[in-house]
């Protein structure tokens, strides 16, 4: 099977993303995994045109097509403390607050009847304490945990009744995962390398240089259809580190013929290089 790995639905608008995505989209690959998980990402997924059941999340370990559906947590619905009220302030802001005074910022999914995305609750000092976070389905997706201010914790339930994993973070870095069979990793990149390990031998496809290539398992293919060169000119240095590193995770690089000639110009080894069709 050959699976397009990218980062996350975020980066869909970036050029290379794109192009990844459109691979799915006419079938020159199979599935798309994701390496982040997204509240929306069900919506995201029907918006492209993606099948459901070809959209692999690799923190929950589950297809898009087996989320459920529902209608979503309505705004006017939200339970609040006592004497709470909710607030459409003039611009359009939600909030929720107590005799007056600020509790928590709410969100609402973009294009939808009002309904909530995230609910960010404050402390007294007003610093973020708890972040609640639902699918458009209505469904919790994760839970985030703060210290004067700074994250530390996320519960991930991706629309499940059981919470899938748990990040927690360092000094800002993501340094510490449990899945949900209580088993411990020291870095969220090695618990989802683990989790593509346990989906069987595939054909992984990048086109980022970034998050996808410390993901990237033994064989990947790495295709640049958006060029080899950063902003000022040079080949970018990870894509210098596969071309010279024969051990390197990525065995293949696809580019387009000017590009095969600016790396061959800039005196680096072309034999992982091909054409991209």
């Amino acid at each position: 099977m050959k699976v397009a790995l990218i980062n996350s639905f975020d980066e869909r608008n970036q050029q290379a993303v794109a192009w990844q995505i459109n691979q799915v989209l006419t079938g020159e690959l199979d599935e798309l995994w994701l390496a982040t998980p997204h509240e929306d990402a069900v919506q995201i997924a029907r918006d492209l045109g993606l099948e459901l059941h070809q959209v692999f999340d690799l923190c929950s370990q589950s297809y898009l097509a087996d989320q459920a559906d529902g209608e979503g947590v309505w705004f006017y619905d939200l339970k609040v403390p006592n004497q709470g009220q909710l607030v459409v302030n003039k611009d359009w802001t939600k909030s929720i607050s107590v005799a007056g005074h600020l509790v928590a910022d709410v969100r609402w999914f973009a294009n939808s009847n009002r309904l909530v995305q995230a609910v960010t609750w404050q402390n007294e000092g007003g610093q973020v304490d708890r972040k609640d976070i639902y699918q458009r389905n209505g469904r919790l997706f994760a839970k985030q945990y703060f210290s004067n201010g700074q994250l530390l914790q996320s519960d991930f339930y991706v629309g499940f009744d059981q919470m899938v994993c748990q990040d927690f973070y360092f000094q800002g870095m993501r340094n510490f995962v449990i899945d949900k069979n209580q088993r411990h990793y020291d870095s969220a990149e090695n618990y989802l390398k683990h989790v593509m390990e346990k989906q069987g031998s595939c054909d992984v496809h990048i086109s980022t240089v970034d998050r996808c290539l410390v993901l990237a398992p033994t064989g990947t293919t790495l295709a640049l259809p958006e060029g080899v060169l950063d902003d000022q000119g040079n080949v970018w240095p990870d894509l210098v580190m596969v071309l010279t590193n024969q051990n390197h995770a990525v065995s293949r690089v696809l580019v387009a013929e000017i590009d095969r000639e600016k790396l061959k110009k800039a005196g680096l080894p072309l034999d992982k290089v091909e054409l991209l069709a």
